[in-house]
This record gives C-alpha cells, structure tokens and sequence, in this order.
C-alpha cells in the first residue's frame, strides 16, 4: 500500500484531504501538534514541525514513499516572523523525507506568489511573492525543487487559489458573512468589485490527491479558471440564506489585486482533475 505522511491534515483543507487520500489507496499517516486519536483510516501522529529530531523520527518510523505537505500559518498573518520556521521547517522536513526513502512530494503554495497582476495567472509566469508569507512559499518552492531535482525525488507544487468551505476563523470572508447573517446582523462589502477565483475546499482536497497521485511535476495551479465578483460570491451566500437583505455594498477602493484568476489548463488537461462543485452546490454543503 501507498505510505503518504500529511501535513496539515487538521485544517481547513488537510481535513478534507484524508477520504479522498484513502479513496485513492494510501495509507494514510497524519503529522500532528494535538492529541487525535487514530482510526482504522487514519494514524495521526504527534510531530511538531519545528522539532527537526521529532520529525526526523517520525519519518524513520513510517517511511512513506509519499508526502503532502500543506501546514502553514493560519489566516491574515502574511508578515509575521512566524513564515520564517515554517520556511526553514519545510526544507529539513524535506531531507528527513528523502533520507528515509520518499520518492514523491507534493507542497502547497499560494497565487500569491505571482505577484500584482490582472490577467489569468499562468504556470510559466515569473514569481514576484507580494509579502513575506508568500515571498517564504515562493523560497521553499525554489528550494525544494533543486533539492528534489538534485536527489530523484518527484515534485509538485500546487498553488491555491481563493479557498472557501466550511470556515471558522471570522477573518476569512466565507465564515465572517455567515456569521452575520445567522446573527440577522447586516454585512458591509467594500470591495464587492474584485474579482477572484473561488474554489471549494473538497475540490481543492480531490485536486491535490489526484495531483499527488500522478507524475506531474513542478507548479500547478489550484483553481477553476472562472471570474466571480467578490459582490456575486457574496450574495450567493446571502441567497442561499434568504437574507440578501441584510447585505450593503459600499465600494471603495482597495490596495489589493483587482482580479485574481488562474489559469487550469495544467490541472485539467495533465493532472486530469476538473472541480467538480458549482459554488451554489458548495455553499449547500457548507450551511448543513
């Protein structure tokens, strides 16, 4: 059986990763910093990161021939120092993995790693990171791409494009909207105009196994290739709540990307994976 060591496996998108890491036959071993109990699907791991020794140890116990790495900060906190560990972190986790026989990694990056530009953002454009969390993602991914070349280790690198699903932290603009209206408090939108490429985070999970599970190497994108407003995104949420009422749009101008699409042409015609939720579907589930 396919031996895979997950990162992030209980965050927004780690969490969702596990089925369809088991549907697609891995065995499947979760690193992380709380105290879950393993199941007959999955065998959680306490690692921290940041311990090179407690990481080192964990892949000598499970030698994987797979890794999917997704743990970084959280939300908002694109300049904190914090981006630095996880940098260094990722690249000793990396060695750890190749020393105790990893074949395929796969790591998740950002569309912000592209830098301030309107039109669709494609594979072959040059990286300009627009802060220090994606200036750090944009460094491991140079990194670990030498060293994965320099080792015969396959590599991925999917960035991710503007995840929503079933959120928590009231800083991303999924949950922050739904709260409120479930609250029956009104919802102010100064930026209704942006555009973004909004994708699912089941699709985001399907997406990055099928990617995992394949020889395509180097970036891909992690998106649906399509335009929605922040304005259109919004009031689907509200729609589907039946309180369009409660949401006010009041524009104003915004130092951010005013479109952020990528272009998935990579991720449809070679990982072979198109998302399979509209965003009304997906916003049925996430209201359950």
């Amino acid at each position: 059986m396919k031996k895979v060591i997950l990162t992030g496996g209980t965050g927004l998108i780690g969490t969702q990763t596990i089925p369809y890491l088991l549907n697609a036959g891995f065995k499947v071993y979760v690193m992380t910093m709380g105290d879950e109990v393993s199941t007959g699907n999955a065998t959680y791991i306490k690692a921290n990161l940041f311990d090179k020794n407690a990481v080192d140890k964990m892949f000598s116990d499970v030698q994987p021939e797979y890794l999917l790495h997704y743990a970084w900060l959280s939300t908002g906190l694109f300049n904190d120092n914090m981006n630095f560990d996880f940098l260094t972190s990722s690249i000793d986790m990396l060695k750890s993995f190749h020393k105790y026989g990893g074949k395929r990694v796969v790591m998740a990056g950002t569309y912000a790693e592209y830098g301030y530009h309107n039109e669709t953002l494609k594979e072959t454009m040059p990286a300009e990171p627009i802060n220090i969390y994606s200036q750090c993602k944009d460094f491991v991914h140079k990194i670990a791409e030498v060293y994965c070349y320099n080792n015969n280790v396959s590599f991925g690198w999917g960035r991710i494009f503007s995840a929503f699903g079933k959120e928590k932290d009231p800083r991303r603009l999924t949950s922050d909207v739904i709260n409120h209206l479930s609250a029956n408090q009104e919802v102010v939108i100064r930026s209704g105009s942006l555009i973004r490429d909004y994708i699912y985070t089941k699709d985001i999970a399907a997406a990055f196994v099928k990617f995992l599970d394949s020889n395509v190497e180097g970036v891909v994108n992690i998106c649906t290739g399509k335009d929605t407003s922040i304005h259109d995104y919004v009031m689907k949420i509200a729609q589907a709540m039946g309180k369009e009422n409660l949401v006010v749009f009041n524009e104003q101008a915004s130092s951010q990307q005013v479109r952020v699409v990528g272009d998935s042409t990579r991720l449809n015609k070679e990982v072979g994976f198109v998302p399979q939720y509209s965003i009304e579907e997906a916003i049925t589930e996430i209201l359950l």
